[in-house]
């Protein structure tokens, strides 16, 4: 947007803030905001926290999976209150599960035969974010590992736990992308660098469990074993890398990416299921390359 300097007095310059960004964050006369400045370009920001948003949603004609898409959305997109109106006690029941397993930080406050009222109860801070990212890579780390550990000891019957990982992990990402989309990165052009990152652990941690749920019933090919082990050799070397960039290391890391591929796409037909996962993995793992690079550039 576009806005016309207004001259008050010799030495002073005035331009309005948007309306719709000062109510958002609850500007009024007299408060204070602070000003970088960057070249050619000038920051202003706030330490005020964002005013608290209201969504309805009606669920009396969406199906389960639509409803924990609409919530998860909901969830990401920053609402602070969301009410609800109902069907069924089925929904009710869904609802209250996806609050205690997805939702940190939301309760419900109101609930009625036909309506249930969501609120958020904690509040978000940056800090927060690069805590809860950190915790979801490292459980997602846990997830291929123990899995890997797991399946080499021939311990299959106690893969279910695991299961509950990718619960951990959804909890983490979904939040970290809440303070994303309410807050932003502090340098507004590498947000979306960030969110595709957080978006991205959640679906390889995704592909966890598609493999560990697999293999509660069916014993893998010993060259898949390998395969799964040397994946999880990629994804912690991405992770270390995200957190220690380094562009030579990246340069290897991609050598190391194609090699994988080449070799699961060899396999493939031997073990098809469990490798088509694997080599989702892998991919996915790649697509980490480009976003880390911008965050670090």
């Amino acid at each position: 947007m576009r806005r016309k300097v207004i001259q008050l007095g010799e030495g002073t310059h005035v331009i309005t803030l948007p309306s719709q960004w000062a109510r958002t964050w609850g500007i009024q006369k007299g408060s204070e905001v602070d000003v970088e400045e960057h070249g050619s370009r000038i920051e202003i920001h706030t330490e005020n926290t964002r005013t608290r948003k209201t969504a309805q949603a009606d669920l009396r004609f969406v199906n389960e999976r639509t409803t924990r898409w609409l919530l998860s959305s909901l969830h990401k997109q920053g609402y602070d209150t969301i009410e609800l109106t109902l069907d069924n006690t089925a929904q009710a029941h869904l609802v209250s599960e996806l609050v205690r397993d997805l939702f940190i930080g939301f309760t419900i406050v109101h609930t009625t035969p036909k309506t249930l009222t969501l609120r958020a109860i904690t509040q978000e801070i940056d800090e927060e974010r690069d805590t809860l990212l950190r915790r979801a890579f490292l459980i997602t780390l846990q997830q291929g590992e123990q899995l890997h550990k797991l399946l080499r000891e021939r311990k299959q019957k106690d893969l279910f736990p695991l299961l509950d990982l990718e619960k951990q992990n959804n909890q983490l990402t979904n939040f970290c992308q809440r303070i994303l989309n309410k807050k932003g990165h502090t340098d507004p052009a590498k947000t979306s660098f960030l969110y595709v990152i957080t978006w991205n652990l959640e679906k390889i941690s995704d592909d966890y469990k598609y493999l560990t749920e697999h293999f509660t019933k069916n014993t893998p090919a010993q060259e898949t074993t390998e395969l799964l082990y040397e994946t999880n050799k990629l994804l912690r070397e991405y992770y270390e890398l995200f957190y220690s960039f380094n562009a030579k290391k990246l340069s290897a890391l991609a050598d190391q990416y194609r090699a994988l591929e080449s070799r699961i796409k060899k396999e493939l037909p031997k073990d098809p299921v469990p490798l088509a996962h694997l080599l989702s993995l892998v991919l996915k793992i790649a697509d980490f390359s480009a976003s880390t690079f911008a965050l670090h550039h």
